[in-house]
């Protein structure tokens, strides 16, 4: 076996294996994306009320209230936070950033299609040359 045959063996492995992770991971990106919807930004009040503290924001028409969850930092004495709100279900809100994992699924399927379209150009090689 030759080094052409050699390459053209490792790029064929990582074209299927690059591809077969990665097109599927690309995939759910676009399924998250359409379940959750873009993210825009808002401003959300937070208020104490009974000991417990609260978050209040305006969309979608309508008012929107909910606890704030452990790892939301921010306080009643700040009166005002940034955060974003789902476009698909406006009671869906969070305080400060949107979540990663749309991103984090988005960048591995593209780094994994990369590495397999990188590997199929490899493997087809000797066809070439």
């Amino acid at each position: 076996m030759d080094t052409l045959d050699t390459l053209a063996l490792v790029g064929e492995v990582l074209s299927w294996v690059g591809l077969g992770v990665g097109v599927p991971l690309l995939l759910l990106t676009m399924l998250i994306r359409a379940v959750e919807g873009p993210w825009r930004s808002i401003e959300i009040a937070i208020v104490e009320r009974d000991g417990s503290v609260f978050a209040r924001w305006f969309a979608g028409g309508d008012f929107h209230e909910r606890p704030l969850r452990r790892d939301e930092f921010a306080t009643p004495e700040e009166g005002w936070a940034a955060g974003v709100v789902s476009a698909n279900d406006p009671a869906r809100a969070r305080v400060g950033d949107p979540p990663h994992l749309r991103r984090v699924v988005m960048t591995l399927g593209i780094v994994f299609a990369g590495v397999g379209v990188i590997g199929l150009v490899g493997s087809l090689l000797p066809l070439f040359l």
